[in-house]
């Protein structure tokens, strides 16, 4: 029993060697792997051969020879993947092969490593020759330092290359700690390989983890596809194999009492009729068939909830994640790329990342011209000819099987791209009738996506343009309720975000006023200059302009009010007119220095002159004549300089001014009137 056990592993495992070489035999990955699993099935087989009792010596150099070159093989396999490294060294792998063929080659026709393998009551004992120490340290030195580089490549690898590596990893330690430990150290502590029958055993792990990854997480680009017929017989025989072994481990003789059939038979037949019960074909469509990404639907009930997820409003990336995942839990396609062509240019637009990647979108927007409406194609280069068989070649080699067209009235609006089945099913026609039902709906909910995206982008932009607004912009609606208001409003009207949806009667009552005219369409205010009210800033001077809001059936839905701030502009006002003052100011006094200059003039030349003529009769009666006019012309400009500056002493008198205080007072009805309106308005 066990040595059938020990060959059918051997089997198994030349099996996944042909499989992973056949599948990229180009790749030095493959063939490394392919040489350790190859090498490791070689020594399971030698110690099934060691089971059979026959040819002790011969299976026990067989074996021996085969384990000398696992570790070469798996340091070679590290080197290669992922990705090539620059240690080990290429030489340094041949050296260890060389170590390694020379232990084989001395463990098969010398003595120097193991000899006379006798079987005992104990179990099997064998002799070690004068290399078995060497060997040891060879297996165990060569295994860590694959290890080790294995362990780094692991460590800095991400996403489902890290994946990968631990699968395989947790596969190879697990072998070979078994076989290291029962085969290897056991024997050299205490002389017997009793139980060394156990260690290949543990490869059990190994092709499990192996064939886990490549399954689930196509390791080495593997693909293995198991239809449902084999994976019912898989797992009939696992499940049998199981109860035969719990049952002979419990009652040993029980398989030779006398039965009309055998026993185990009996157990395997009702291991099948237990798989094709109603449990057993549930549990498969729950566990193993999404273990082996091939989904079951019903088509009809995944329809409506395909129709409810697609009828709420969404972006278009949240469009392309729902029918991802739709597609995936009905088909799970290797790959899922979605493109879409915006209202507003031509050119596709790639909303979702995937192995499709590649293709160019050209090809794509070929297809999408013939095809303006929703429709499904199927990638068959064969059936195609001329440009058609070069577009369908294109997509089948980046991996693209199904090419689904969505549109809406004549317009093409984006394509989806799915790759083939990873559980390797073709896509039947049920499925192209889903997938064809998929994408009218598809196209519905893209167009409306396209339109909600648009409108995002045009309140986007309208929230954009009030921010960097240096003027403060309030909206109300029909009730008086403030909806919106951008951040220059906060500052200039005193606004904060907990005034959203509260009435109006918290903005300055000029704001409050102009708003209830609007709402109640009484008029409305173009570019008035008002003042209000500020808490830090006193009376401030601003440019009023209110609109009114209309909803889609003209109906009056509220109104806008747009607040400039003049305090900017009344400074430069006033910083003008004092530089107009200053102005005027200087040709006044420019003026008056020339008035003065003049009399002054004349008094200089008669002083000037006086030393030279004090005696003569003309210049002293001219001097009388002049002089006096001279500094009465000073003395008058000394007059109206003290006229004009302004009186400390000044009193109020009452005016009587009819005309003015009708005005005021019916300026001052007006207000008040209009303080009334906004406290009913308010109530």
């Amino acid at each position: 029993m066990a040595q059938a056990a020990l060959f059918g592993l051997s089997a198994v495992l030349v099996a996944l060697a042909a499989f992973v070489w056949r599948a990229r035999s180009d790749y030095p990955a493959n063939r490394w792997f392919a040489a350790q699993t190859t090498f490791l099935a070689a020594w399971i087989f030698g110690v099934g051969g060691l089971q059979g009792g026959t040819q002790l010596d011969g299976w026990g150099r067989f074996t021996f020879a085969s384990a000398s070159l696992i570790p070469a093989a798996f340091l070679g396999f590290t080197r290669c993947y992922p990705t090539p490294t620059r240690w080990p060294s290429t030489r340094l792998i041949q050296l260890t092969f060389i170590v390694g063929g020379s232990l084989a080659v001395l463990s098969v026709t010398t003595s120097l490593v193991v000899h006379q393998n006798v079987v005992t009551p104990q179990g099997l004992v064998r002799k070690s020759g004068l290399l078995f120490p060497a060997f040891v340290a060879y297996f165990i030195v060569a295994w860590i330092a694959a290890l080790a580089v294995f362990v780094n490549k692991w460590r800095r690898a991400r996403s489902i290359a890290r994946a990968q590596l631990q699968h395989l990893g947790a596969g190879i330690i697990i072998s070979a700690a078994g076989g290291i430990g029962m085969n290897l150290l056991l024997p050299l502590m205490t002389g017997s390989s009793a139980y060394s029958w156990l260690g290949p055993y543990f490869s059990f792990m190994f092709v499990a983890l192996v064939a886990h990854a490549i399954i689930r997480h196509r390791l080495m680009d593997l693909r293995l596809f198991i239809n449902r017929g084999l994976a019912y017989s898989l797992v009939a025989a696992l499940v049998s194999v199981s109860i035969i072994s719990v049952a002979r481990l419990v009652a040993p003789d029980w398989a030779t009492k006398a039965f009309l059939i055998h026993p185990d038979l009996l157990i395997i037949a009702f291991v099948i009729l237990a798989m094709l019960s109603s449990p057993s074909v549930r549990f498969f469509g729950r566990v193993v068939d999404p273990y082996l990404y091939r989904g079951r639907i019903d088509y009809s009930a995944a329809l409506r909830a395909a129709t409810r997820q697609l009828s709420r409003l969404m972006q278009p990336s949240e469009l392309s994640a729902e029918l991802r995942q739709i597609l995936t839990q009905a088909f799970v396609p290797e790959s899922f790329m979605m493109l879409i062509r915006p209202f507003e240019r031509h050119a596709l637009e790639h909303l979702s990342d995937g192995a499709s990647s590649e293709v160019d979108l050209r090809t794509i927007a070929s297809f999408m011209t013939e095809r303006p409406n929703p429709g499904v194609l199927v990638i068959n280069p064969a059936r195609e000819a001329g440009p058609s068989h070069t577009s369908h070649e294109a997509l089948r080699a980046v991996g693209i099987e199904i090419v689904v067209t969505l549109g809406r009235r004549g317009q093409l609006l984006g394509a989806i791209l799915l790759g083939p089945r990873r559980s390797g099913d073709a896509y039947f026609k049920d499925d192209l009738a889903f997938i064809e039902s998929l994408g009218e709906l598809a196209s519905i909910a893209l167009e409306n996506s396209l339109l909600y995206r648009q409108r995002i982008q045009m309140l986007e932009y309208s929230d954009r343009l009030l921010e960097s607004l240096n003027s403060a912009v309030v909206a109300v609606d029909i009730s008086g309720k403030i909806t919106s208001f951008n951040p220059a409003a906060k500052d200039l009207l005193g606004l904060a975000d907990e005034h959203r949806g509260v009435l109006f009667d918290v903005l300055p009552s000029e704001i409050a006023w102009a708003l209830a005219i609007a709402t109640k369409q009484e008029g409305h205010q173009r570019e008035v200059e008002v003042t209000i009210d500020h808490k830090s800033r006193d009376v401030l001077h601003v440019i009023l302009s209110t609109a009114v809001l209309h909803d889609e059936q003209q109906a009056v839905a509220g109104a806008l009010a747009v607040v400039t701030d003049l305090s900017a502009v009344k400074a430069l006002e006033k910083n003008q007119r004092r530089i107009e003052h200053f102005a005027i100011m200087a040709r006044f006094y420019a003026g008056i220095a020339h008035e003065i200059r003049n009399p002054l003039a004349a008094i200089s030349n008669f002083i000037s002159m006086l030393p030279d003529r004090f005696d003569d009769p003309e210049y002293r009666d001219t001097a009388v004549r002049l002089l006096p006019i001279e500094v009465n012309r000073i003395v008058r400009l000394a007059d109206r300089l003290r006229l004009m500056a302004p009186s400390e002493g000044g009193t109020l008198a009452r005016a009587h001014q009819p005309h003015r205080n009708r005005e005021l007072r019916s300026r001052s009805n007006v207000r008040m009137i209009s303080r009334q309106f906004s406290v009913i308005r308010a109530s």
